[in-house]
């Protein structure tokens, strides 16, 4: 298989491959859905970490600006995913909430997750599966440290 890689290149560069073409995968998955950008992600954050958060909060917990979850949010209203509600004790704030599809959303992300899972990880053993989690999370523990 030809790809943009050579054993010279720097392990960054060889992330940045991979989540390229990941992400690749995800749109081709996604295309008969018709969602945006950014879309999923929200709705998957929504699922994991609780309804109920304000667009700063998303922001945040997706690290995009302030107009582009504006957005998001506008769409996946419109499609009839998430729903606006304003703060009881706090008018100003305007909370996000997933409407009723919401099952639809997570058997789709669910769906997804496995599918992405079996194919980056088409051939590797389980011990290897292991290893490689181990490894991510020790990245992600430099990162976060």
């Amino acid at each position: 298989m030809v790809h943009d890689y050579s054993e010279e290149d720097s392990i960054h560069k060889l992330h940045l491959i991979v989540h390229k073409k990941l992400i690749g995968f995800l749109r081709c998955e996604l295309e008969p859905y018709d969602f945006n950008r950014g879309e999923i992600p929200l709705m998957y954050k929504l699922l994991k970490e609780g309804e109920g958060k304000t667009q700063k909060e998303i922001c945040e917990m997706l690290y995009v600006s302030k107009s582009t979850t504006s957005k998001i949010i506008n769409n996946l209203v419109e499609k009839g995913y998430v729903r606006k509600e304003r703060d009881e004790a706090d008018k100003r704030i305007t909370k996000i909430y997933l409407t009723e599809r919401k099952d639809e959303i997570e058997k789709l992300i669910k769906d997804l997750d496995k599918k992405a899972e079996e194919k980056m990880l088409s051939g590797f053993e389980e011990k290897e599966k292991e290893e490689l989690r181990g490894y991510l999370e020790r990245i992600l523990e430099n990162l976060e440290g």
